[in-house]
Order: structure tokens, then sequence, then C-alpha cells
């Protein structure tokens, strides 16, 4: 294995072409695709899962005084 004492000599020599470590941009870019992909996903269960509980509350149609009752789930 060689060592490298000079990195601007190494970098600027013909045989060394392109990035530094192999698969610069591969991994990383699938890794912010399926970043984003999960978090659209989060958000739309998220959003769905509330739509459902509100809708739910809102059929039950509490007054604005049943509170005071103690009405369990309010």
């Amino acid at each position: 294995m060689a060592t490298v004492t000079n990195w601007i000599d190494h970098l600027s020599a013909k045989e060394v072409v392109g990035a530094v470590y192999p698969g610069a941009g591969s991994s990383e870019t699938l890794l912010v695709i399926l970043g984003v992909v999960f978090w659209i996903g989060w958000h739309v269960l998220t959003n769905k899962s509330e739509s459902e509980k509100l809708s739910r509350l809102a059929r039950k149609r509490h007054g604005a005084n049943d509170h005071k009752s103690n009405i369990t789930d309010w």
C-alpha cells in the first residue's frame, strides 16, 4: 500500500480522476431519495390519521358545555 506524502501532487496526477473515494454521490443520492420518500409518506399517513380522528370527534357533536359534565374521550 502506497503512502501519500503530498495530497496536492497526488490529486492533480493524471491517474487520479474524479472523486477521492469510490462511489461518491451514488449512495448519498439514494439515501436522499429514500429520506424524501419516507418524509412525504410520514406526512401522508399523519394527515390521514389526524383527519380520521377529527372526523370521529366531529360526529360526536359535543356541545359547548359538555366538558363540564366530565365526558370521557373529549
